[in-house]
């Protein structure tokens, strides 16, 4: 994970050619384990070519990278509750 600062509504990004996820700090910073968990799953799937809209759309948050994403946070979050 590469960290980085930016004052966007980007949480982080990655590319299939590179190992590298990037994390803005502006949300990395604030987030518990549990959200950072959900992020990273979310950009991994980036990896694996799975892909969403850009822009918001009602069915981006069902896309795998989001859909994933938010079961590993839930998840994260019931198994460690202490990490909310």
């Amino acid at each position: 994970i590469q960290l980085y600062y930016e004052d966007s509504s980007t949480i982080g990004y990655t590319y299939p050619s590179t190992n590298r996820i990037w994390m803005n700090t502006k949300y990395f910073d604030r987030y518990s384990p549990y959200q950072v968990a959900g992020n990273l799953t979310h950009e991994w799937l980036h990896k694996m070519g799975f892909t969403h809209a850009s822009t918001a759309t009602p069915s981006r948050p069902y896309s795998v990278p989001y859909a994933v994403g938010y079961i590993v946070r839930s998840l994260a979050g019931e198994l460690y509750p202490s990490l909310y």
